[in-house]
């Protein structure tokens, strides 16, 4: 038996993309959804019959009809932001090293920049001179930020010791790291299959399976907002795809209705 007709809460966004050949990737988690509407509109054709002396509508028939999809969602990942901004994830590694000798030359080190070691996680950090007779001194020749790998240097007039130009012999030692990047705007649209899987608190529950989407992100993303959760937008249109229909199945979207007693 239902639960009611009432529907409020969420879903969650399940994503296959397409590729250039027509072929889709497996089916891959995508996020959770705070909301999602979707509109279809019908544009008509009439023809008039002008025999008399008034034209009179006699035919009026559909001649396009497309459906507009907007979601969002507060669950921001590496993968969300890569499919928002076009990209493909790039994986490289970051192999365990102690003491290892990095020699940062004298255009790299001006006062008050920063230095980037491109080590990530840094477990111990020594920063000399040329000579390495003179070991500078952390919060007061340099500040270090280990997570990152970023030394940024303390200027002269605010006590530190080191000098535009001077050339700095750095030992450092961090740990293995896998490091994610999204390279963005490598794809010119995310299209694919979408489907949402409601999770209503009070009304039934359904599963939406858009066979070909194609999505853009939309609005302001708040990357740190004090006043806001940070969220992302898309929106989109719902497209045909022939191969995606099976038996009598729609080629555009199906609607499941799933266990109807469950939240």
């Amino acid at each position: 038996m239902a639960k009611n007709e009432i529907f409020t809460g969420g879903g969650r966004l399940y994503f296959a993309k397409k590729n250039g050949d027509g072929s889709y990737d497996n089916l891959m988690y995508f996020g959770k959804t705070d909301g999602i509407t979707m509109a279809t509109s019908v544009e008509f054709k009439e023809h008039f019959d002008t025999e008399g002396c008034t034209p009179l509508l006699d035919a009026r028939y559909p001649a396009q009809k497309t459906t507009e999809v907007k979601f969002d969602t507060s669950e921001i990942t590496l993968e969300m932001q890569n499919r928002a901004f076009l990209g493909n994830i790039v994986v490289t590694a970051q192999t365990t090293q102690t003491d290892e000798a990095i020699v940062i030359p004298t255009e790299e080190v001006v006062e008050g920049s920063i230095v980037e070691t491109g080590k990530y996680n840094a477990t111990a950090l020594t920063v000399k001179d040329e000579t390495d007779t003179t070991t500078y001194v952390e919060g007061t020749d340099y500040e270090f930020d280990a997570k990152v790998g970023f030394i940024t240097i303390i200027p002269t007039g605010d006590g530190g010791s080191i000098t535009t130009g001077d050339i700095l012999h750095l030992t450092i030692s961090y740990p293995d790291f896998t490091i994610n990047t999204a390279a963005t705007m490598k794809e010119s649209a995310l299209q694919g299959r979408f489907e949402v899987v409601t999770s209503s608190q009070t009304g039934n529950n359904y599963r939406y399976i858009f066979k070909n989407l194609s999505v853009t992100q939309d609005g302001d993303f708040a990357i740190k907002s004090p006043d806001e959760i940070g969220k992302l937008s898309f929106t989109g249109s719902a497209m045909v795809d022939a191969t995606m229909a099976q038996g009598n199945l729609s080629d555009y979207l199906d609607i499941i209705e799933l266990d109807t007693t469950a939240c």
